[in-house]
This record gives C-alpha cells, sequence and structure tokens, in this order.
C-alpha cells in the first residue's frame, strides 16, 4: 500500500496512529491500535456500521513510510518519539527524499519535480487543473503498466495533500486554489542545514546544501533523473522558477539576504521577474531565527 492509494491515510489521520503507538510506549495490539483510531459509536441509537475500515488504510501509510511495522499481533513505532507535528513533518520529507525508484511512494517527490521542471516553459497553473493526473500519467507513467496507471485522478488529490504538508504548496482561496511553493520547505531546511548565520555565504554553497535536501530543486539528483527522462534541458547557469520565487519571498522576509556585489564572479542568476530587484546572487546571509 502507498500513501497515495491510501486515500483516508492523511497525514493528521497517521500522526495520530504513531502519537497513540508512542503512548503505549512504542508497541500496541493491532486491535487496540484500529478501535483508537475508528472507535465504535452509536448514530441515533443505532451502533454505527463499521464495515469501511478506514483506519487499515491509515496503518496502511503509516507502514509504507516505515513508521510502523506489524510484528506477530502488535504495531511497534519504528521512530523515536516526535515533540512535534513539525517534526513529524521533516521525518516524512527526509524519508521521501531516501527513497529508491522503485518505490510505490517514489511518484510523490518525483511529480514535484516534474512539475517543476516543466514550469520553466509552462507555468505552475496546470497543477490545478482537471487533466494534471493525465499529464503527469504521460511524462512519468510506465508504458509497459497497461491500465496500471502510477498517477490518477485519485492520486491527485491525496498528492496535493502531501505537497501542502511537506510545505511544497499551498492552497489559495480562489478558483486555482493549488499552487506549488516551496518557501516554507527551504526555510525549514536552510535552518536544518546548519549553516553559518550572520555571514555571507557563496550562492554555490548554498546551493549544494539545498540540493542534498531538497534533491527535486535545482542541481538535485531527483531533478536531474526526471529531467533525462522527460527530455527537458534542466538550465544549471540560471535556478528555476520555484527555487527563485522562494529565495525572493525569504529575502523579502528578511529570512535571507540575497546580494550580487558589483560585477563579482561567481553570481547565479534568479528566473526573469519583472517585479523583483533582486535579479542574480553572489552571496546568501542566514539570518538567525528568533524564537520569540
Amino acid at each position: 500500500m502507498s500513501l497515495l492509494s491510501s486515500t483516508q491515510g492523511t497525514p493528521e489521520r497517521i500522526w495520530s496512529a504513531i502519537r497513540v503507538v508512542g503512548a503505549g510506549g512504542g508497541r500496541i495490539g493491532r486491535e487496540d491500535l484500529w478501535t483508537w483510531l475508528n472507535p465504535a459509536f452509536r448514530l441515533n441509537g443505532v451502533p454505527r456500521d463499521n464495515t469501511d475500515r478506514a483506519e487499515r488504510q491509515v496503518i496502511g501509510a503509516a507502514s509504507s513510510l516505515e513508521l510502523l511495522t506489524l510484528e506477530g499481533r502488535d504495531y511497534v513505532l519504528n521512530t523515536p518519539a516526535l515533540d512535534s507535528y513539525g517534526t513529524y513533518a521533516d521525518l516524512v520529507h527526509d524519508r521521501l527524499c531516501r527513497l529508491p525508484a522503485d518505490h510505490p511512494d517514489f511518484i510523490l517527490l518525483e511529480t514535484l519535480a516534474c512539475l517543476g521542471l516543466k514550469a520553466e516553459s509552462g507555468g505552475t497553473e496546470w497543477a490545478a487543473a482537471g487533466d494534471f493526473a493525465d499529464r503527469v500519467e504521460a511524462d512519468l507513467g510506465d508504458p509497459a503498466a497497461g491500465d496500471a496507471r502510477r498517477f490518477n485522478p485519485t492520486k491527485q488529490t491525496s498528492w496535493r495533500r502531501w505537497m501542502s504538508f511537506l510545505g511544497l504548496a499551498v492552497d489559495l482561496p480562489v478558483r486555482l486554489s493549488f499552487h506549488p511553493n516551496v518557501t516554507r520547505r527551504l526555510a525549514i531546511e536552510l535552518e536544518r542545514a546548519e549553516l553559518p548565520v550572520e555571514v555571507p555565504l557563496p550562492i554555490e554553497t548554498v546551493l549544494q546544501a539545498i540540493a542534498q535536501r531538497m534533491p527535486y530543486l535545482d542541481r538535485g539528483t531527483l531533478r536531474a533523473r526526471v529531467a533525462a527522462r522527460i527530455s527537458v534541458k534542466d538550465e544549471p547557469a540560471r535556478l528555476s522558477h520555484l527555487l527563485s520565487s522562494a529565495l525572493r519571498e525569504l529575502h523579502d522576509e528578511n529570512r535571507i539576504v540575497l546580494e550580487r556585489r558589483g560585477d563579482a564572479l561567481g553570481y547565479v542568476d534568479l528566473a526573469p521577474d519583472p517585479f523583483h530587484d533582486v535579479k542574480s546572487v553572489l552571496t546568501v546571509t542566514l539570518k538567525k531565527v528568533s524564537n520569540d
């Protein structure tokens, strides 16, 4: 079972599952966990018909992420106790970034990499379009699989939910409500990279850290793999629209400072944006994060 096929296995429900197991000391009986996730109750005085077993999908998704393992008749937690929802999101992001290409969940970040590459020529508006799943399948599907699709409209809904959870997209109150945006995740990963703060760093140093922690973005191995698969040229001399937008947003929020000093060598061009003053970057200064 995969994350996208487990439509009931939402990030929130998986979080509930691992918190329940953690509260039980890291091990809990299978039936007990099912009961915690989907307790019996009466509706209009009549016991609710509990036949859909949505909890099975929740546990299946948690198992796909290797957060839970079934040992005998018990589920065992495969991670130290997580102290916050944000820490949980970081853990999921790290595990998805390390997946091999033959893992069924590989398609999550592979799709984002494909979207980022296609955005260079066609924008990102089609991410909210009704035919998004068909476009992804055309690019990343397995021609030898027949009717077995890697990405379909049902999985599209789950994919959007997971991208938002990971800080790689936002839901907007407009007609095109889904919009890929990596700013939140980029801010998190720059902090987690433990780079020096309050000192100008060469842009290449920062890009190397980003590529290692977010391989679906510029210079990353996943982005390069998808570019080769869909026969799209990945321009290394200029940053992508997704990454350029995120860097500019963090600059505007004073989370980082983007600078280019005169005609010094070593700068990198950002994607064109006629409404922003920052066109290219030589150094990046990471600002100290306030705990207030």
